[in-house]
């Protein structure tokens, strides 16, 4: 196979790693972008259920019903300013979820190189 070197106009995205970074009660937390599905603002949540002694709150989106989880497993108990939607896939299957956030920033980037962007990328792969 042949390799080449990539067009300058996407070679900066292999170089660095966008990252999308929320606060929930005070705690930041940093998600790559790739695993963003869909920042809601005002989220409003439909109904909850409970999985091992945590209330999980749902939202619905058109036909879906996604999940809210507290990132630092706490109830949901109140909407937040913003919910977080992220995908995740495994084998043939995918899904998604969401995180409540207080604050959302998602002009942040990081090198690729960094030690913490192998990482950072792993936990969503």
């Amino acid at each position: 196979m042949k390799t080449f070197e990539l067009p300058k106009s996407i070679s900066s995205l292999a170089e660095t790693l966008q990252i999308v970074q929320m606060t929930w009660q005070g705690v930041t937390v940093q998600i790559p972008k790739f695993a963003v599905y869909a920042t809601i603002d005002n989220p409003v949540y439909d109904g909850a259920v409970y999985r091992q002694g945590r209330r999980i709150a749902l939202m619905k989106c058109g036909r879906y019903q996604v999940p809210i989880l507290d990132p630092f497993r706490g109830d949901i108990k109140n909407s937040a300013r913003y919910a977080l939607i992220i995908s995740h896939s495994r084998g043939n299957r995918f899904g998604l979820y969401g995180y409540p956030a207080d604050d959302i920033r998602s002009d942040l980037y990081l090198s690729a190189y960094h030690s913490c962007a192998l990482k950072l990328a792993q936990n969503y792969l």
